[in-house]
């Protein structure tokens, strides 16, 4: 069944009287498995809808009639019939590389393709059903992430230790015949399925002409956490200017026989190996910015569209503002945090490593509000404290469940912010007031 989450005020669904509670056991007589189910069923005019009422626990049935307008029915869920778990037991798995006592979401491995078509999430393809398989074909589901890591069939088995595995480019043949287009993934390890493999890969991919929207290319990441598991490297600089090289020349070529290029590298390799971050052209729409591919260049574009406006102006604050950032946020805005760092005494970037979870992981989204409150420097926390938007998910929590006002309740700063973008921070910087400040 599906729970109604809410309902729109004056909608179909208000008018004849459904509610934020209530659970739809079909439309049309059809059992709804997802909300793309809902969505194909909307596309009628008329919608008779069984249900039962939140009220009475009693089975009730209306009827909205769809008059150029949606239902007004808002769900809890995107999937009715339960989530669709990985099969897959990758070596590389950031899941089972958590520290103990983990919430339940992040130590969740789904592998659904309803998330993938309606959420952008990366599938494996491994877990489909047969009549799952020729439901995308029929209904169109496209795009799709898809997460390959490497094409040779014997090794992206290994990778993923998963027999089924090894049929990924029949799979993406498949879809492709069926006008289903992607948006593909590469986890690279050095040494495993960088190098030549890579080069296979891309090669294979780029076959597939037309239907790939776009190549993600992320270097693998290690936390601390990996007693029992595979020993594995990270990417160093010399590694990562390998994979840039191999990559670099795959774009040069799609480039000259396409018109465009659509592989993309993960903004870390860049950093990593000290070379420029790649200007805006070349990122097109930005396909995979999720992925961490191209915020770096968006921010520092981003940060020269406005630096005009605040080069000249006076600083209207005199608080002290501590600013978080990553060990990577660090490397990745390194002049911006330079001239702000030099604006003032008053203020002061806070570079703060990852404990929480240790290993190579450096970027900012990761850091868990143990890091923040271990790393600050113990002279005195007072003034204005601006923490990264990033690190807090959908319900405000950072990894290890800390919301910003358990921020206020553990610091002793005067405000604490969250920031999303380089604009946000310097209107507190210069104008000590923003929307930011006030969340939570």
């Amino acid at each position: 069944m599906a729970e109604i989450a809410y309902i729109r005020p004056d909608s179909p669904a208000d008018k004849a009287g459904l509610k934020a509670g209530d659970d739809i056991i079909s439309i049309n007589s059809e059992e709804l498995r997802d909300y793309i189910d809902y969505l194909f069923l909307s596309l009628n005019e008329e919608l008779r809808i069984k249900y039962i009422d939140s009220d009475d626990d009693k089975i009730k049935n209306v009827c909205l009639t769809l008059e150029n307008e949606d239902s007004g029915i808002g769900f809890s869920e995107i999937v009715f019939d339960g989530l669709k778990n990985c099969k897959n037991k990758c070596i590389f798995c950031f899941v089972d590389q958590q520290p103990s006592g983990s919430r339940e979401t992040l130590v969740k491995k789904d592998d659904d393709y309803r998330f993938s078509f309606l959420q952008g999430s990366f599938i494996t393809l491994t877990n489909l059903k047969d009549y799952e398989f020729e439901r995308i074909k029929r209904e169109k589901l496209s795009p799709l992430y898809v997460s390959v890591h490497a094409t040779n069939p014997e090794l992206r088995e290994e990778l993923m230790c998963n027999p089924r595995a090894g049929r990924i480019m029949e799979d993406l043949r498949e879809l492709s015949e069926a006008g289903i287009h992607f948006h593909l993934q590469l986890v690279l390890i050095p040494g495993i399925n960088d190098g030549k493999e890579l080069e296979r890969s891309l090669k294979d991919l780029t076959g597939l002409a037309e239907n790939v929207e776009s190549i993600g290319i992320v270097p693998v990441g290690l936390t601390g956490h990996r007693d029992n598991l595979p020993d594995l490297n990270s990417y160093d600089k010399e590694s990562a200017e390998e994979v840039i090289n191999i990559t670099g020349k795959w774009q040069k070529k799609l480039i000259e026989q396409e018109g465009y290029n659509y592989i993309y590298l993960s903004d870390e390799f860049y950093l990593i190996s000290d070379k420029n971050i790649p200007e805006k052209d070349h990122y097109n729409e930005f396909p995979q910015l999720e992925n961490g591919i191209g915020m770096t260049r968006l921010e520092l574009d981003n940060y020269k569209e406005i630096k005009d406006i605040y080069d000249n102006r006076d600083l209207e604050i005199n608080e002290e503002i501590t600013i978080i950032t990553s060990e990577l946020g660090w490397l990745a805005l390194k002049s911006f945090w330079k001239e702000i760092n030099s604006l003032s005494e008053n203020i002061k970037v806070e570079v703060i490593k990852n404990k929480y979870l240790g290993g190579g992981v450096t970027v900012t989204g990761l850091l868990a509000a143990e890091d923040i409150f271990y790393g600050l420097s113990d002279d005195g926390n007072s003034g204005i404290l601006i923490l990264p938007d990033i690190i807090f998910n959908d319900n405000g929590l950072t990894l290890d469940d800390y919301g910003i006002k358990d921020f206020k309740n553990t610091l002793d700063y005067d405000r604490i912010c969250k920031a999303s973008e380089i604009k946000e921070i310097l209107e507190v910087i210069f104008d000590g007031t923003t929307d930011c400040c006030n969340s939570g």
